[in-house]
């Protein structure tokens, strides 16, 4: 039929893998930028001057939060694992540039004792993100605030991350 649902081309997907992930680490409002490991599975259906991309994508989440808008080629990798999965949709009319139509992304945590401080022999925790931690986040900013000639305040908004 004419919508019919095909492996895409392998030769363009890694392009258009790169574009989708950027437009969902762009809608996206809190955690960190995905960057792309690698390609998993990969769908093209055409549906008459338009095509749906169907795409599985492993993923690394890299250092830079969502909300600096940086590229994830641009960002250093870490080692939390995710898998994302994309729908985008791209028109022939509309400078064939692709949509995102939707997606779902899911990370597994890193357990405790796998991230290792590169060159020393210490061990590195993720801790649960707690209130007592938001509040000495809140009194790091506060004399951050004090002692800066900013003509602005800043404010917490969130409590990313936390390694002991």
């Amino acid at each position: 039929s004419n919508a019919s649902i095909t492996p895409a081309d392998c030769d363009t997907i890694e392009t258009d893998a790169g574009v989708a992930l950027d437009l969902v680490n762009r809608h996206r409002r809190d955690g960190y930028v995905f960057g792309l490991f690698r390609v998993v599975d990969a769908y093209k259906q055409h549906i008459g001057n338009s095509s749906v991309l169907y795409l599985t994508l492993d993923v690394l989440e890299t250092d830079c939060s969502v909300l600096s808008g940086r590229r994830w080629e641009s960002c250093e990798y870490s080692n939390v694992f995710g898998q994302c999965k994309i729908v985008t949709y791209t028109s022939q009319w509309i400078k064939k540039t692709q949509q995102l139509y939707g997606f779902n992304c899911t990370v597994s945590p890193v357990p405790p004792d796998v991230i290792e401080c590169e060159d020393c022999p210490v061990k590195v925790e993720v801790l649960e993100v707690t209130e007592q931690h938001k509040d000495i986040a809140a009194k790091a900013l506060e004399k951050y605030n004090s002692e800066s000639n900013h003509t602005s305040h800043f404010n917490v908004d969130k409590v990313e991350k936390i390694l002991k």
